[in-house]
């Protein structure tokens, strides 16, 4: 394993046109660039996370203004991974503070990296926006961000780097934690990255930011994950590692020589090295250690080679674009996320933030009217939320070893509210925007549209919303009866996908609901009660569908189609479950051992499929034909699945409601799709921008599974094409489950796609043991060409809105209730 990883980095030096000259030692300098990690969260609760860092940069800001006025080599040196950290200083920060922070961005001293936190690829177009303008700009202005810091997380979506060359930053550091996955390329490299506009970012793909030290010291020092309140624990102080007296250094430098020797035999031949340095406190949220001035003034004073240099990440990005931009290869691809899997075992928190984005967009939309200040202010609160929702860190240290530790349970309760609060606010946006826009209008039930494609579907409302009775509707513009069908809530009807922002899901309240055909996009349509019962409707023919096994469709064609819109197996659910402890489920996950060894250990892997008990149950309507069936599974309570058709347009919607049992074993859900598009891979997109998995990912890049905005999209040349919606799974897997198993090469058959539903396999910073009810839903169309496929899967996950407007004036005065 060794020897393929080191003649691979020689082979993609070689191709750099990087001479290999046997022998030669070619580091002549080594950038220290001095940094604290930015969780938010992991060793304390995020809020106490989120002041440290403030206190950080008044550490940093003072030992800066102490080596001010001594020679460049001698000045102390800092670089803020995050704008998270600068703007929650600069906001209570005095005046005076300020100006000396500025003072010491203009000398150099102090570095601010472009993005507001190290991510996670779920953030969304609107979200990448957020999250490169984090700081107002009259602070961006002064500070110029040139480059940007993307540390522990080992991938970065092609979306952010986008977004930063459209601020001018092209420039990208990152600090990549092996563990679990690994890195795109050998490390350390660099090299440009080519975005699919043509646009190019200069990287550096470097070592993890706690390993710098371990180039200069035999022997750890890191205190563990100690809460910043944990008395038993503290920072270091000078001399308890990186002593700045001669024998120290000299010792420092004969160690650092065995370690650049062994990477240079691995083939690394570029004139520098960057490495991020952090403390050895804790690695993680860590303070600054001004002793590494004495520490390297010494090692240069002797004249050590090679030479060191405390430096910022802009520098040092700097002025090694200038050095080697011209040798170092260009590479394309989305650079795809190996610890994404763990977002998946917290469904509920995910669905709730993607049901907040959903929100956020209809609020947004032109249908309301012109967007004001007052809504954009609240749209900018709710994206930091989510922003810092989908920023890398999920939880304690603890989460897993310790998963109902107060700790624990404290850090995760301010992870979700950073799902549930942004969910609520952006509810009650677009809720607001709705009564701004109807509240004045003559009595009636509102439907609206505010999406780009026409929307067709039930519209559900509570039958005493009204406050009086009815039997049917009328077009107020037409005058055409559209006939009402009550019904109790449904206990599948989710609240995650409420079709308008009103509570309908009382337990045995009257429903009422009725079917949009085709509304325009951004049209508002009025109707009016009416007490005449309105003519039943007609049904308009049916697609020929075939069942399988105690009748759950197996395939379903309508007219025109020369493929049926899926193939058996859509639908069923699957569990891995492993034999074995998560030790086991780490060594996997990293790859470690020969292959023999990884071979043995997934013999430990199960996969175990759901069982129908029951004779699937048919209810048909005029618009729709709903299939309902119940699943047995040894982890579950219960599972049932329901998948509805509709009638005249090739069209179904699946819903999945399980029950998971407790338990702290390691596992994953999978939802099985296949479409008939046999050898044709999916394009799925992320944060806007598409690829298609395993042909457009950058080096030895995540391909197990694979985190998306909503669709997947088959595309064939003769048969048409397939558009697949999730709205609350976050992730995919292509061809089968792939559970640990490292592709390489693509697995299966890729018009096999498997929604990931829960994992837990990760093993720290995630969730251990959510249990209880989780609702997930899917849509599928086909069209013979899609040409939008993100504005139609907007549309298939945001049903028609409705809105009830009394015959009755509303009084001025409530407008407060709505206004941002």
């Amino acid at each position: 394993m060794r020897a393929s990883i080191l003649a691979a980095r020689a082979a993609v030096l070689i191709a750099a046109g990087v001479s290999i000259a046997s022998g030669q030692h070619t580091i002549r300098q080594i950038d220290l660039i001095t940094l604290s990690h930015t969780d938010v969260g992991y060793t304390d609760q995020p809020s106490v996370a989120r002041e440290l860092h403030k206190k950080f940069l008044d550490i940093a800001l003072d030992a800066c203004l102490r080596t001010a006025k001594l020679p460049p080599a001698q000045r102390y040196y800092w670089t803020t991974e995050s704008q998270l950290a600068v703007f929650d200083w600069w906001k209570s920060a005095p005046e005076e503070r300020r100006r000396l922070f500025l003072e010491m961005v203009r000398a150099g001293q102090i570095a601010v990296g472009a993005l507001s936190c190290n991510n996670t690829p779920f953030m969304n177009a609107e979200e990448w926006h957020t999250a490169t303008h984090w700081l107002p700009d009259s602070v961006w202005k002064q500070v110029q961000p040139d480059f940007a810091v993307q540390s522990d997380v080992n991938g970065m979506p092609r979306a952010g780097a986008m977004k930063l060359l459209d601020r001018g930053v092209h420039r990208l550091l990152m600090g990549i934690n092996i563990d679990s996955g690994g890195r795109a390329f050998p490390a350390p490299a660099a090299f440009w990255w080519k975005m699919p506009d043509g646009r190019k970012m200069f990287v550096w793909q470097g070592e993890h930011y706690g390993i710098a030290y371990n180039y200069f010291e035999p022997k750890g020092w890191i205190g563990g994950n100690s809460r910043v309140g944990n008395t038993a624990s503290r920072p270091p102080r000078p001399g308890e590692f990186l002593r700045s007296d001669e024998a120290s250094v000299r010792a420092a430098h004969k160690y650092c020589l065995e370690k650049l020797a062994a990477l240079e035999s691995g083939g690394y031949k570029l004139p520098r090295l960057l490495m991020s340095l952090t403390n050895q406190w804790r690695w993680d949220n860590d303070t600054p250690f001004p002793p590494i001035v004495e520490f390297v003034a010494t090692w240069n004073r002797l004249k050590l080679e090679p030479v060191l240099r405390l430096t910022t990440g802009a520098v040092a990005l700097r002025d090694m674009e200038q050095e080697v931009g011209a040798q170092v290869p260009v590479y394309e691809g989305e650079w795809t996320d190996w610890w994404a899997n763990g977002d998946a075992s917290a469904p509920r928190e995910v669905a709730a933030s993607r049901l907040a984005k959903r929100y956020l967009r209809a609020a947004r939309s032109e249908t309301w009217g012109p967007v004001d200040a007052g809504t954009e202010a609240r749209a900018d609160e709710i994206l930091r939320d989510l922003v810092l929702f989908d920023e890398h860190t999920w939880g304690s240290a603890y989460s897993i070893s310790r998963p109902w530790s107060l700790d624990a349970q404290a850090q995760f309760a301010e992870k979700a509210m950073l799902a549930y609060r942004p969910m609520a606010y952006a509810e009650w946006l677009l809720g607001a925007r709705m009564h701004l826009r109807l509240d004045k209008q003559p009595g009636g039930i509102y439907v609206a549209n505010p999406g780009t494609k026409p929307a067709s579907g039930w519209v559900r409302f509570p039958r005493r919303s009204p406050r009086r009775e009815f039997q049917s509707l009328e077009d107020a513009a037409t005058g055409r009866a559209v006939p009402v069908e009550f019904e109790n809530a449904d206990e599948s009807l989710l609240v995650s996908q409420a079709p308008a922002p009103v509570d309908v899901k009382t337990e045995g309240a009257p429903v009422a609901r009725f079917w949009v055909e085709n509304l325009a996009p951004g049209a508002i349509l009025r109707l009016t009660l009416s007490d005449r019962k309105a003519p039943a409707e007609a049904a308009g023919e049916r697609p020929s569908v075939e069942t399988g096994e105690k009748g759950w469709p197996t395939a379903i064609r309508w007219k025109g189609m020369k493929q049926p819109l899926f193939l058996s197996g859509f639908g069923d659910f699957l569990a891995v479950e492993v034999d074995g402890s998560r030790s086991l489920v780490a060594s996997l996950a990293a790859g470690s051992g020969t292959e023999k060894d990884q071979a043995e250990g997934r013999k430990h892997l199960r996969e175990v499929p759901a069982r129908a008990t029951a004779e699937t149950e048919v209810e048909m309507t005029p618009h729709t034909t709903v299939y309902r069936q119940r699943l047995e599974h040894p982890r579950l309570r219960y599972l049932i699945r329901t998948l509805e058709v509709w009638n005249d347009e090739p069209r179904v919607r699946l819903t999945l409601r399980l029950y998971r049992e407790s338990s702290e074993k390691p596992e994953a859900f999978y939802a099985n799709f296949r479409f008939p598009a046999e050898g044709v891979f999916p394009v799925i997109s992320s944060g806007g921008v598409p690829f298609v998995p395993f042909r457009e990912q950058l080096g030895a890049t995540c391909r197990d599974y694979l985190a998306l905005d909503g669709w997947a999209q088959y595309k064939t040349a003769d048969a048409g094409e397939w558009l697949w919606v999730t709205r609350d799974a976050a992730m995919v897997t292509v061809g089968g489950p792939n559970t640990l198993a490292r592709l390489k090469e693509p697995a299966g058959e890729p018009s096999r796609l498997m929604a990931m539903l829960f994992n837990n396999f990760w093993h720290t910073n995630f969730v251990a043991d959510q249990h209880g009810a989780m609702d997930f839903q899917f849509d599928l169309v086909w069209r013979e060409k899609i040409d939008n496929p993100d504005a139609l899967a907007d549309i298939l996950m945001t049903d028609p809105l409705v809105l009830v407007n009394p015959p009755e004036r509303a009084d001025p005065v409530f407008d407060h209730l709505w206004k941002p």
